[in-house]
């Protein structure tokens, strides 16, 4: 058994078939799903209530750490980070015995959710420790139960080591002489065949009790690297017709989905210059979208995309993030601790809502039940 055990479902109440509906806003998505507690967040939120400025902050961050550096994810569990992902390709052997430590260096219990990028193919952290995957074009001709099975099968492997989240799978379109399909990242060029695929591997995930979260809303796939430089992507208008179609299926058919938001730029969507993951128009349309108990978490805000392209540091980019009401956000930098300090300091300056933060962390800890 792993540190997040098998015994219940993390994500729950799947809905089947497509529902879709036009808000007030004339956006295209998800239907509402079944009634629940309407106090159910905000009963969870008054638990934030009681943390610190500096706890709070450390909790909405999502930091990064190589598998095989037990030491630098010690530090970030110690810290206080929600959650650590886990990078490079060469994980330890021990790597499950490791994690568990981690998790004892946290302030509170059960600690991170350590969480990896398992697409397959050229993405894949934890191959040498489980197996090869294909890429994600390659599953794309699989049956729909082929692929619950063997994300499921995986899922476990990685429950396994202690991994609850997994950074896949990828709902963006397949663009021929794109980035993402210049390394067979996304499933296919059709919409329909892309969200089948989708549902059944995040299906499959939880299953094994690991968080899927799907990437890169509002749609990567006709971006250049975001790792490297600023990026566009066709108007919203245009995305609606289809980069964003396999994202609403997955949306209406899952209770707390966790969404990845790429630092891409859309006209209608973002203002000129600015990536959705620091747009607040952008972040209330993909809440709109994905519902309230939604987790929306942003790609790494240390690339160039959200930082330099911007004129950002990593501090600046994840407190535009938070101001843009992303619940989670991501930072791979060696030293969170300056990062946990900006935070902090725009919640003592009124930069940022303390009570956003508390629903923020609500949602997050509710994936873990």
């Amino acid at each position: 058994m792993g540190v997040y055990g098998r015994g219940r479902l993390l994500l729950t109440g799947i809905i089947g078939g497509t529902i879709l509906a036009i808000t007030s806003a004339g956006v295209l998505a998800a239907a509402p799903l079944p009634p629940r507690d309407p106090n159910q967040v905000v009963a969870q939120s008054s638990e934030a209530a009681t943390l610190t400025k500096r706890e709070l902050a450390a909790a909405v961050l999502f930091g990064c750490a190589d598998s095989a550096n037990t030491s630098a994810q010690r530090n970030m569990a110690a810290a206080g980070v929600g959650g650590i992902v886990l990078l490079g390709a060469n994980p330890p052997a021990n790597l499950a015995t490791r994690l568990r430590s981690v998790g004892k260096a946290a302030p509170t219990k059960p600690g991170p959710l350590i969480a990896s990028d398992e697409e397959g193919g050229t993405v894949q952290r934890l191959s040498r420790l489980i197996y090869p995957l294909p890429s994600a074009e390659s599953m794309s001709s699989w049956s729909k139960s082929k692929l619950r099975s063997t994300a499921r099968r995986y899922g476990n492997r990685m429950a396994d080591l202690g991994i609850g989240m997994s950074l896949a799978p990828v709902a963006d379109l397949r663009v021929p002489g794109s980035y993402l399909d210049d390394l067979n990242r996304a499933f296919s060029t059709s919409p329909a065949r892309t969200g089948r695929a989708v549902k059944a591997w995040s299906a499959g995930l939880r299953r094994a009790d690991v968080i899927p979260v799907v990437k890169h809303w509002p749609g990567h796939g006709h971006a250049a690297d975001t790792h490297t430089t600023a990026a566009r992507v066709p108007s919203y208008a245009q995305l609606r017709r289809a980069d964003l179609k396999p994202f609403q299926r997955f949306m209406a058919a899952t209770e707390r989905p966790v969404v990845m938001v790429a630092h891409v730029q859309s006209k209608g969507l973002t203002a000129p210059g600015v990536p959705a993951t620091q747009s607040a128009k952008a972040i209330r349309v993909l809440r709109d979208q994905a519902g309230p108990e939604a987790v929306i978490v942003t790609d790494s805000l240390s690339m160039a995309a959200a930082t330099s392209a911007r004129g950002l540091s990593e501090s600046g980019a994840v407190v535009a993030a938070l101001q843009a009401g992303v619940d989670w956000a991501m930072v791979c930098t060696s030293n969170i601790k300056p990062v946990i300090n900006a935070v902090v300091a725009a919640l003592r300056n009124g930069d940022l809502s303390r009570d956003q933060l508390e629903t923020s962390l609500a949602r997050i800890r509710a994936l873990r039940g």
